[in-house]
């Protein structure tokens, strides 16, 4: 038997108390996004796009795992809208079976748990998903397999091109099959149509999504080829519809901008413009002109139709912190067009 260890005197303890380390504190969670409440009839929308990763890729970055949990815990938005990049294809060396297994992790990280929660996911394909023949055939299948439960104005050639309502008709939304940069003169008559539908023009505001914008947004994709080419026509449709606004993604840099008619600036409330919102990504980049900008970000659209304005509030998706629109550039000048910020789209 182990003889009892000795009594440490008693003046002794104080000090060997204080020599203690201090027990470790958890990190203090990222505050939550203040929401301004909705009103009776608004119409609230998840922006989240081009959240693949490398070529290829079966695995998502974890900030998409929790921008997926807050909208489904936390938000509970009417609709998610995704301006495209859902999976990580567009290379000629990946199998059919490696798409189809994109598309499987796509289901199994995306669609599932919102589809789960009741919130559908409308969305644009974007050059990761439909640039390859391949791509667009396996896309096809899956969601023709996978339809999402929208009240659909127009689904001829979904998923490429669709159109749907939200908010009991209050909104209307078109899908343009812009995964490159060539949206023809087919689409914008196709797309004209659907904006002097009944249904379009019953809704209090109209909004057009495709994946590439309408100018340059971030500084590794202001060239061509990564912007919509010669887009002015397609502009000008979209005016004479009388949407709010153009909703893209590809350049992943989030900004809620105005822009002009070529060689015209615009700003709110200015006649000839129309209102952009580059929806940003899990995995950003820098805005033209100011470096070291790139971050994620998740954002809440919220589409007010008695008023037929827009509010948008966002978090970065990494650390969960509020993003101020007003400390987003000002203006960005990019191939294509010239962009000032906003505070809303009205």
């Amino acid at each position: 038997m182990r003889p009892p260890a000795p009594l440490l005197p008693l003046f002794l303890l104080p000090l060997l108390l204080s020599a203690a380390p201090a027990p470790a504190l958890a990190p203090a969670p990222a505050p939550a996004l203040a929401f301004t409440p909705a009103l009776a009839g608004d119409v609230r929308v998840a922006i989240l796009s081009d959240f693949n990763g490398p070529y290829g890729s079966t695995a998502y970055p974890p900030a998409l795992g929790r921008s997926v949990a807050r909208i489904v815990n936390d938000w509970r938005p009417d609709a998610v809208l995704s301006a495209g990049d859902l999976i990580a294809g567009q290379k000629a060396s990946l199998t059919d079976t490696q798409v189809r297994a994109m598309w499987a992790a796509f289901d199994r990280d995306v669609r599932a748990p919102l589809n789960r929660a009741g919130i559908p996911f409308a969305f644009t394909l974007g050059n990761h998903d439909a640039s390859l023949l391949r791509d667009r055939r396996e896309a096809r299948t899956y969601w023709q397999a996978h339809p999402p439960a929208l009240a659909f104005v127009n689904r001829a050639d979904f998923p490429f091109r669709s159109s749907f309502t939200l908010g009991g008709g209050t909104v209307f939304v078109a899908i343009l099959d812009a995964a490159g940069p060539v949206v023809d003169a087919g689409q914008r008559a196709w797309l004209a149509a659907q904006l002097a539908s009944a249904p379009a023009r019953a809704a209090s505001i109209r909004l057009v999504m495709g994946h590439l914008p309408l100018a340059g947004v971030s500084e590794g994709k202001n060239r061509v080829g990564e912007v919509i080419r010669d887009a002015g026509p397609l502009r000008q449709v979209m005016q004479d519809g009388r949407v709010l606004a153009y909703i893209s993604g590809h350049h992943a840099a989030y900004y809620p901008g105005r822009l002009g008619t070529p060689g015209q600036l615009a700003s709110a409330g200015q006649p000839g413009g129309l209102n952009v919102l580059a929806s940003g990504g899990i995995g950003g980049r820098d805005y033209v002109g100011h470096p070291g900008t790139a971050r994620s970000t998740l954002t809440l659209l919220t589409l007010h139709p008695a008023t037929g304005r827009a509010t948008f509030q966002t978090v970065d998706a990494d650390t969960g912190q509020p993003i101020q629109t007003d400390s987003l550039p000002a203006r960005i000048v990019g191939l294509g067009g010239t962009m000032n910020r906003v505070s809303d789209f009205r």
